[in-house]
């Protein structure tokens, strides 16, 4: 009597056991094909948009940019069109296997998954605003520099890469807000540094370089009126001009000496010219 009832509870047993089993293949099966089918779509599109980016001419664009060549010093030196398609690749990939952990029943799997899928949209948004970011900086650099150059300063391009690195750090900061981390610390030291600049330049220009100043100024008067290679004689120099500068004009003497007369000279002085 006790053997069969041993035997009728081991019966029970694999029974319950084995019905579980049965029920979890058909999950186990639908979830390999998804992921299965996860790879290819994934694949899929990684080929396609990456061949397609690369044909819009996004690599030389952002090569142009210098974010090919920072991406290359982290160690990802890949062409920014594949490291797209890697990017969706991912992001298709774990959309199925979020899908897979349900139909197997892995919730705690697939709220986790879940969550770093709906997490992934805000990283696209801040790498968006980041290559946004780099390409604004690197037109801001064009244009500060050609400003400046078209003044004359000699400094252009330096002026240049610090108008493109406050663009950049701008980007940053922007992008790091996407990813909702907390930037109240790093927007309050990026206002403090713009002040100190801003103050430090103005009381620069309006203690101690007011001179300097007005020699800029003259400069762009200078080159409204002389030209290089223009003969000119100012006091006792005499000679053909070889350079006007930010703040001197530089002239070759018929004697082969190079003289440097402030630009407020050529404009307070007489100049005899032909």
């Amino acid at each position: 009597m006790e053997l069969d009832l041993w035997t009728q509870s081991l019966v029970t047993a694999m029974t319950a056991l084995w019905t579980k089993v049965a029920n979890f293949i058909p999950n186990l099966f639908g979830a390999l094909v998804l992921v299965l089918l996860g790879f290819v779509v994934a694949k899929l599109l990684d080929t396609l948009l990456s061949k397609l980016l690369a044909k819009l001419g996004l690599d030389r664009v952002m090569g142009g940019t210098g974010l090919t060549k920072l991406l290359g010093r982290v160690g990802l030196k890949v062409p920014i069109s594949t490291l797209i398609g890697k990017i969706v690749y991912w992001f298709v990939l774990l959309i199925f296997l979020v899908s897979a952990a349900q139909s197997l029943g892995l919730e705690r799997v697939s709220a986790t998954l879940d969550m770093l899928a709906l997490y992934l949209p805000k990283v696209f948004g801040g790498a968006l605003v980041l290559l946004v970011g780099v390409l604004l900086a690197q037109l801001a650099n064009g244009l500060v520099r050609g400003a400046a150059e078209g003044v004359g300063l000699d400094y252009a391009s330096g002026l240049g890469r610090i108008a493109q690195g406050l663009v950049i750090i701008i980007s940053i900061s922007v992008a790091i807000s996407q990813l909702e981390v907390k930037t109240d610390l790093l927007n309050h030291v990026i206002v403090i540094v713009l002040i100190t600049v801003g103050l430090a330049v103005a009381l620069a220009m309006g203690l101690g370089s007011r001179e300097i100043a007005g020699q800029i100024l003259a400069g762009i008067y200078v080159r409204e009126l002389y030209q290089v290679g223009q003969y000119v004689r100012v006091g006792e120099v005499e000679g053909q001009i070889e350079e006007i500068g930010t703040v001197k004009t530089t002239v070759l003497t018929d004697d082969g000496d190079l003289v440097s007369l402030s630009n407020r000279i050529l404009l307070e002085q007489q100049v005899s010219s032909r």
